[in-house]
């Protein structure tokens, strides 16, 4: 009889164990981030998740660059309630200035706020998401920016990385942005990298300034990660992008910035974390003579300030801004011919270097 007694107990044991092991723990990756592996997934746990109840899909738009697209990575509810805490509380959106600060300017037109990291339990839940999908931690993120783009506003191109000092001194530089989409935008409004061209060369459907480049459109619920920085450290060129003008409509985004340590808040002390050293223009390319004044040129000229500050960047023969080289204006400082460029001389350069066999 205690024989029987003792088996009845362990096969009871093992069958308590096996429907303990069988039940899915509610806050795995897969509750958290359906569809993260780039499938339909619904989970059977419809608590404490409300996106048990949608369908998502993660897609690959550039391998090489980092940049997935996330289909249904909000719910409406949560989009509702982020434009809903924010709508109140926008101020004009600013621009990172020369010396690290924050300046308005018009290559930026949007409106926006910052949310605190953790503001509420809904926003603690989308950054547990992001955390899941980007496998950093929540600390590294800053809080949630908000924007909101009226008719022709836009956001010209640039890099989310940071190319000054100032920006590396709380977690180091950004790693990667997450940009969500709040509602449908009628028209434009698309966010585009000019660096990578369009899937078969063209983009039907998008706005004129999204018709030839890799691009999304704003989509409710829809999120955007891309990546400023590569495996190696160095900046990611891709990254670049750009905030089309909404031509009918409006738009909400809400960007989350990570960066490669913990991002301090609310009084934690902030840490600094030196950046991968850039390349540099190889002197070999350059004229003797022709040279930048600034490290950060070859950045600055990649995101279009060449045209849009040559008195800084290029200036005159009788004074010479502080990146002719990265601009393409050695003519300023070298006598290099009536019209010579520095790729005229990297063509005579290379020439004469092969006569000589040094290539």
């Amino acid at each position: 009889m205690r024989r029987l007694i003792f088996a009845v107990a362990v096969i009871a044991l093992i069958l308590g164990n096996s429907a303990k092991a069988s039940q899915r723990d509610p806050r795995t990756d897969e509750d958290i981030l359906p569809g993260w592996m780039g499938t339909d997934f619904k989970p059977q746990i419809v608590e404490p998740d409300v996106l048990a109840m949608r369908s998502s899909r993660m897609k690959v738009l550039d391998a090489d660059a980092r940049i997935f697209l996330y289909e249904n990575f909000l719910t409406d509810e949560e989009a509702d309630h982020i434009v809903h805490i924010s709508e109140q509380r926008l101020e004009r959106s600013g621009v990172v200035g020369g010396d690290g600060g924050s300046e308005t300017s018009n290559i930026r037109t949007s409106f926006g706020v910052f949310l605190d990291r953790g503001e509420d339990e809904i926003i603690k839940r989308i950054e547990d998401r992001i955390a899941a999908w980007t496998l950093m931690p929540v600390g590294n993120g800053e809080g949630l920016q908000v924007l909101r783009y009226q008719k022709e506003q836009k956001y010209d191109a640039h890099w989310d990385y940071f190319f000054h000092k100032d920006g590396i001194t709380n977690g180091g530089n950004r790693y990667a942005t997450v940009l969500m989409y709040l509602v449908d935008t009628e028209e434009g409004g698309e966010t585009v990298f000019p660096n990578v061209a369009a899937p078969g060369g063209e983009n039907i459907g998008f706005s004129e300034c999204a018709r030839y480049h890799l691009a999304a459109k704003p989509k409710k619920g829809t999120a955007i990660l891309f990546h400023s920085i590569k495996p190696t450290g160095e900046l990611e060129r891709k990254s670049l992008h750009t905030a089309c003008p909404v031509i009918r409509g409006v738009k909400w985004s809400a960007a989350k910035w990570i960066h490669v340590g913990h991002y301090a808040m609310g009084g934690e002390r902030p840490e600094t974390i030196e950046q991968h050293p850039q390349p540099k223009v190889k002197p070999q390319d350059l004229p003797p003579g022709c040279e930048d004044s600034d490290e950060m040129c070859p950045e600055w000229a990649d995101s279009g300030e060449c045209e849009r500050n040559a008195s800084f960047m290029v200036g005159t023969r009788a004074r010479p801004g502080k990146c002719v080289a990265s601009c393409k204006r050695c003519d300023l400082v070298v006598d290099t011919g009536a019209e010579g460029t520095q790729e005229q001389w990297k063509k005579a350069n290379s020439a004469s270097r092969r006569s000589l066999g040094h290539i």
